[in-house]
């Protein structure tokens, strides 16, 4: 549910930072901390018909009626778990020369997936980083907020993981190749001591590895379970679910990491039993949860993301899609600890803008006036939440350049379960003068995500054009790649 006004009032709040006491420019960061997520996109549903913010609202939005003595208070949400399928499946049907169809298309995976960076939080704390940019018409302003978490610990607490492995018969050829190459990629970030069950499911299922201890990264017994994986028969996800968890279950450990690892090529339907097993497994009660990673294996022709997007959904964990064999060890190897950790839990966010402002365009996943609409989210170690959004003033000329901009975040330690919060406020000069680096770059992903979903040579080639303004010297390899997709559109 999204909710857009005002509401609330702009009160003191301590352990804030302000623009001038940081390092470097742009950056706020606190002592104390929290965060929130966001994101709010179109799923499944009908994408908009136009991305781009010149587009007039379809209600004027002017200042009668405003209340100038309350601020307009916001809570932010990027997503309900650290999602990155979409990109990567967009990858694939593109250098086929297929055009993604725009229901599939949800641009805050794509601000997850691609690395907007911004300097680590110290260690066990949040850092908030507001950037602020005019648009294309008085009154207008782009606004990102980056939520950044600690780098990885270099010692990571032991793993209990539970792979949930699809041997349908759908998954003969790449769908298997790629299956196991993410569960060696994972097996990788394996160490001395760690312990692995394995779920094999077609119509029957089978336990092939049950409370095994590996001896550290390639360990031999595992690395032979995923040798002799082959694919044949029909689907009973429900069945290889329960299994699943059942193993995770007797073999947790309230000091380890517990995590169920699910792949498959996305033929399968998640039924009300299994949406209900993986929910409560992954609620967070006096401990830590058994969280749901979601590996899709495509190929992306023929691949419905509905189940991976459904499970993850459920089981609050992260949702990454692998378009090649290679892709594995880019995001399940290189990207271990995003995709697997937790870094701070429950993070809320928080925005306060001036009274003449309104949320106008919202690239999360959804946002509201009431906090207890928006469900809080984990983040990872060495990652950060990305909030971007278009604001509108209700008359450009009642902006205040000294008005402020407080953006709040709010979550609990990992383990220990406590709980910290951190602030950060500048003014809307401060942030307008600061640089915006972050921004350029995370607008460019955006105009990328937006394109694909209008899907015409027109809104293609203005975003390739923006991509290549942000990326002038070639440097950001990210950049360079959405560029050259975007020419790989058949209507570009």
């Amino acid at each position: 549910m999204v909710v857009m006004g005002a509401s609330g009032g702009l009160t003191a709040c301590s352990g804030m930072d302000r623009l001038g006491d940081v390092g470097e420019p742009g950056e706020m960061d606190g002592n104390q901390g929290s965060s929130g997520t966001g994101a709010g996109d179109y799923g499944a549903q009908a994408p908009p018909t136009s991305p781009y913010p010149e587009e007039q609202p379809e209600e004027t939005f002017t200042c009668a009626g405003l209340d100038e003595e309350s601020a307009a208070v916001l809570y932010l949400s990027s997503d309900d778990s650290n999602s990155m399928g979409s990109p990567a499946q967009v990858r694939e049907l593109l250098r086929e020369g297929i055009a993604p169809s725009p229901w599939t298309i949800r641009t805050y995976e794509f601000l997850n997936y691609y690395r907007i960076a911004y300097n680590a939080a110290p260690d066990g704390q949040l850092r908030i980083v507001p950037q602020m940019q005019e648009a294309e018409e008085p009154g207008l302003y782009h606004l990102q907020i980056g939520v950044r978490s600690q780098d990885p610990d270099p010692v990571r607490r032991p793993m209990t993981l539970t792979f949930v492995l699809d041997t349908s018969g759908s998954m003969e050829g790449i769908p298997m190749a790629r299956q196991k190459a993410a569960v060696e990629a994972l097996s990788a970030g394996l160490t001395e001591g760690d312990v692995v069950n394995m779920v094999t499911w077609n119509t029957t299922n089978a336990v092939v590895l049950s409370g095994h201890m590996v001896n550290g990264p390639d360990d031999p017994g595992l690395q032979a379970a995923v040798n002799a994986l082959s694919a044949s028969g029909g689907t009973d996800l429900e069945s290889g679910l329960a299994f699943g968890y059942q193993l995770a279950l007797q073999h947790y450990g309230p000091d380890r990491l517990n995590r169920v690892i699910l792949i498959s090529d996305g033929g399968a339907n998640v039924g009300v039993t299994s949406a209900e097993l993986i929910a409560n497994h992954s609620e967070d009660a006096d401990r830590e949860g058994i969280y749901l990673v979601g590996i899709g294996a495509g190929p992306a022709s023929g691949y419905n993301d509905a189940l991976m997007d459904a499970v993850t959904d459920k089981g609050r964990g992260a949702y990454v899609y692998l378009d090649s064999t290679q892709e594995a060890l880019e995001v399940l190897r290189d990207r271990f600890d995003e995709v697997m950790e937790v870094a701070a839990r429950g993070v809320q966010v928080e925005l306060t803008l001036p009274w003449y402002f309104k949320i106008e365009r919202f690239y999360g996943e959804e946002y509201s006036e009431d906090a207890s609409e928006i469900e809080p989210q984990h983040l990872a170690p060495g990652d950060a939440m990305i909030f971007n959004q278009i604001v509108r003033a209700c008359d450009p000329d009642v902006i205040d350049l000294e008005d402020p901009i407080r953006v709040t975040a709010r979550w609990e330690s990992p383990l220990t379960y406590e709980r910290r919060e951190v602030a950060v406020e500048a003014s809307v000069g401060q942030l307008l003068a600061a640089d915006t680096k972050q921004l350029i770059k995370g607008r460019a992903i955006i105009a990328y995500a937006e394109a694909l979903k209008e899907g015409d040579s027109a809104a293609l080639r203005n975003a390739h054009d923006q991509v290549v303004a942000a990326n002038p010297n070639g440097a950001d390899p990210e950049l360079s790649e959405i560029a050259q997709l975007l020419q790989l559109h058949p209507s570009y």
